[in-house]
């Protein structure tokens, strides 16, 4: 009989749960607010479909211009989501004081850092303290002593290769290579500290390794974020050995919060000197808000989220855009000739290390042209950038949207559109070098650094390192990567930033004049 009883009880439960199940999908399809807008109708019907295209698959985002061709130019994406896809939808979000509020879903890393703040009003305190020290005068202080010692110990490890087998060089993992570059250029900028990444044997830094594995996580924690909480705090909890082990992604991003947070309370034991000569780090400006700005230094977890997000922006977007850059130039004679051409008439000594701001004047039009292209393909961050319709509601593209809808939009569509750029996933640094009005409207369409109140805040750090790493590369060095890497190695997948299905490598030479 009570057998019979806890029967009935369960069955009772699963009947009840399939008909909630079922009576939400009629509601969501039919009567939602969002009804009357097209799109698949299992995306209005589940956050599922979503999650199985971002996390098993290589990422809506790439679906969207097939879905938006067939659907208009604003499609419902999930129950309570829309995707807006030209440029003008995309401004009304994103514009400088715009009202559309953050959307933020809780990541146990960077959560209270800058990337995570919902309101505008809390990002422009935030970025008041940060952008002087992301500025380009900042920035031009530094590259002695910065950006050039850590770009000439990144070519003395290629030169030592280069010199391997007789002279005949060997192989290089430039994907490793250039996230060690990166990892300790933002590190020691940030935190006047570094993770040693360049000090390692043909760039093997196991951090490195571990941190990039992460991102393969990025998008779950979007999708499931009470759950990717929970399972977060049960491997916190596991022994150092077993997370490095068995959890590589987890443990590559706690091995950076550990070391932002030790940095952190380093800083916070020593109060700032103002007559000090040393250049400060971020946390030092943090340390001394200014009060006429009404400004308020964030709390230590605070800071220590930001000392997270920099690492994590600083190194990977930065990383894809060379590794992408290497692949493109190396594969196209043409393209690679005429910027050896031009490397050599303006740097005859392939040995002397010029300054970004000289790689900015006359004399480097088509390198300038080559990193513009390599940023446009590299995306920063392709996927949907979610912010909320302000509760009086909004219009786009003649339809009225609902206050509390999740809105998106985001860089992939801009930088591919066919209208700006034809043959839009074919790599050509000629299309930049065309007349001042068409560059305009080509440039008011890339969005790699997104646009607005929360545009990227290391633009300038991210140009020179391109710059730089771009031209003393190729003057110095013939790498040869296509017996090396693959058409298949070098697509991605959307896991908040690109993430490749495989590594680019190639053959190191030293060039010979």
């Amino acid at each position: 009989m009570y057998s019979l009883v806890s029967f009935n009880g369960v069955l009772y439960a699963i009947s009840t749960l399939v008909t909630f199940l079922v009576l939400r999908i009629i509601y969501r399809l039919y009567f939602h607010p969002l009804s009357k807008f097209p799109g698949p109708k299992l995306a209005a019907a589940t956050s599922l479909h979503n999650a199985w295209h971002d996390i098993l698959q290589p990422g809506l985002i790439k679906r969207l211009p097939e879905l938006h061709k067939k659907y208009g130019p604003i499609i419902r994406i999930q129950p309570n989501e829309l995707h807006v896809a030209d440029l003008g939808g995309y401004n009304q979000i994103f514009r400088v004081g715009t009202p559309f509020d953050r959307i933020w879903h809780n990541n146990p890393f960077l959560t209270g850092s800058l990337e995570s703040l919902t309101t505008l009003n809390q990002t422009k305190k935030r970025k008041e303290f940060l952008s002087p020290f992301f500025s380009k005068a900042s920035i031009n202080r530094v590259e002695p002593f910065l950006h050039r010692v850590k770009l000439i110990q990144f070519l003395d490890t290629l030169k030592d290769s280069a010199q391997a087998n007789g002279g005949k060089g060997s192989v290089i993992d430039f994907f490793l290579g250039f996230r060690c570059l990166t990892a300790d250029t933002i590190m020691d900028y940030c935190f006047q500290q570094d993770l040693n990444a360049l000090d390692e044997k043909d760039f093997q830094s196991k951090t490195v390794e571990a941190f990039v594995a992460g991102f393969d996580l990025a998008l779950v924690s979007t999708h499931f974020p009470k759950t990717f909480g929970i399972l977060n705090s049960i491997i916190f909890s596991l022994p150092e050995s077993v997370r490095e082990k068995y959890f590589a992604p987890v443990y590559g991003f706690q091995m950076v919060q550990k070391l932002a947070k030790e940095r952190v309370e380093h800083l916070l034991s020593k109060p700032p000197n103002p007559n000090s000569s040393k250049m400060p780090t971020m946390f030092d400006l943090m340390l001394t808000p200014d009060p006429k700005k009404d400004q308020v230094t964030p709390s230590k977890h605070d800071m220590i989220a930001d000392g997270c997000l920099m690492i994590a922006a600083g190194t990977d977007t930065t990383a894809n855009v060379l590794g992408l850059a290497l692949w493109h130039i190396t594969s196209n004679p043409s393209i690679e000739a005429k910027l050896l051409k031009e490397l050599k008439a303006a740097m005859p000594d392939r040995d002397v290390m010029l300054e970004s701001s000289r790689l900015e004047s006359e004399g480097f039009i088509y390198l300038r042209a080559v990193v513009k292209e390599a940023l446009r393909l590299a995306y920063g961050v392709p996927g949907r950038i979610m912010r909320k319709v302000p509760s009086g509601g909004a219009t786009f593209n003649g339809r009225f949207v609902p206050g509390g809808t999740t809105i998106t939009s985001g860089i992939y569509l801009q930088n591919t559109n066919p209208e700006t750029f034809p043959d839009p996933l074919k790599f050509d640094p000629e299309r930049w070098l065309c007349d001042p009005d068409t560059y305009k409207e080509r440039d008011r369409h890339m969005l790699s650094f997104s646009r607005g109140s929360r545009s990227c805040i290391g633009i300038n750090l991210a140009y020179a390192t391109l710059h730089l790493t771009v031209a003393h590369l190729f003057r110095r060095f013939e790498i040869v990567t296509k017996d090396y890497t693959t058409e298949y190695d070098m697509d991605w997948n959307d896991r908040f930033v690109p993430v490749p299905n495989g590594r680019i490598k190639g053959l190191v030479r030293e060039r010979k004049d």
